[in-house]
């Protein structure tokens, strides 16, 4: 159940949004940013025209940095690194984490596919051992054999299930999570080695800006990018060439996430798969599985998504190329905070009319 206070303050956060045209149902792809995000991206491009890249960049300098702060203490961190892309940080740590020839990297089918990919990559290049860890039904992982590091998705793209990090934790071995499906939708667990996450879905702000954060630990042992920088810290793996607007987009949207937006989700998650379940698409996830995120196999998602759309309902059609664990592609719908329980029911009976 919800408490008033995390209900008012679900609300604030859903109010500070520009009113949506359609039924958004779609936050693990984007979520809406707030008008203070879109805000502050333009107010940077404002000052890129009259005053030029580099001095706005330096100007926008203290509210970057606030940002950093803002997603460090997310996940239990100093601060962050910016990147392109949850995709673009995972590449750049693995490649950068100290592991020699024969080290084992502990991995699990559910991977994003483009992180799955650069593990093959790496680990042929540089003759490491991908071990796949045990998991049950549903994909979460049941133990931990020997490893020398660990990674994996904590909410996969394509399952709204939450992996048992503390547990991963407890093996002892560094795990490297990402957190780019998770982070705003479900607690992250502190305590991991390093963590990749994009802006664009759970956190609500803009695309093509991402961050990785490392414990400071294992920062002296991280190979620095072969980048020109003037920085010791983790800022020496920023992207060079950023785009600055939308890290001062994304660095108020870091800021503006309140944890009371979570049981908030979470009930209408609850509320999605038990109104979805009396439609004759299967629901995956256990009704009270504490993420945003319900995946619906049995019908054509693909046809669906499209027919949605135009009745103005927007989900996701998710294909097998986003991991090896999908033997035919699911419907996602994902509740946000500002999902209404009434625009549940009208995506119910929209399901039971296309298939009828």
């Amino acid at each position: 159940m919800t408490t008033v206070t995390q209900q008012l303050a679900a609300a604030d956060w859903v109010a500070a949004r520009l009113p949506a045209e359609l039924v958004h149902l779609d936050a693990a792809a984007a979520g809406r940013p707030s008008v203070a995000a879109l805000e502050a991206e333009v107010r940077h491009l404002h000052a890129e025209a009259a005053r030029g890249g580099y001095v706005a960049e330096a100007e926008a300098a203290p509210l970057v940095d606030a940002g950093r702060a803002a997603l460090g203490a997310l996940v239990g961190l100093g601060g962050v690194a910016f990147s392109d892309g949850a995709g673009s940080a995972f590449a750049t740590l693995l490649q950068s984490w100290p592991l020699p020839p024969g080290a084992r990297i502990g991995t699990v089918a559910s991977e994003y596919g483009g992180n799955a990919k650069v593990l093959e990559q790496l680990a042929g290049l540089r003759g490491w051992t991908l071990v796949p860890l045990p998991v049950d039904g549903l994909g979460r992982v049941t133990g931990v054999p020997a490893c020398d590091l660990v990674t994996f998705p904590h909410v996969a793209s394509q399952r709204g299930v939450v992996q048992p990090v503390e547990e991963v934790l407890a093996s002892g071995v560094p795990l490297l999570l990402d957190v780019a499906q998770s982070l705003g939708q479900t607690p992250v667990p502190a305590g991991c080695a390093a963590y990749v996450g994009t802006s664009r879905k759970w956190l609500c702000g803009p695309r093509g800006t991402a961050f990785l954060a490392a414990d400071p630990a294992w920062l002296p042992r991280l190979e620095t990018p072969p980048t020109l920088t003037p920085y010791e810290d983790l800022r020496r793996f920023d992207t060079q060439e950023a785009h600055v607007a939308g890290r001062a987009g994304l660095a108020v949207a870091a800021q503006e996430w309140t944890p009371e937006v979570l049981p908030v989700v979470h009930a209408r998650a609850a509320y999605a798969r038990r109104v979805l379940a009396e439609t004759p698409w299967q629901v995956v996830e256990p009704v009270d599985e504490p993420t945003g995120i319900t995946t619906l196999t049995g019908g054509d998602p693909l046809a669906t998504r499209a027919a949605l759309l135009e009745r103005g309902l927007l989900v996701s059609a998710v294909p097998t190329t986003r991991s090896a664990d999908l033997a035919a592609p699911v419907l996602r719908v994902s509740t946000a905070a500002w999902t209404q329980e009434h625009e549940l029911d009208a995506l119910a009976a929209s399901l039971r009319g296309l298939t009828s």
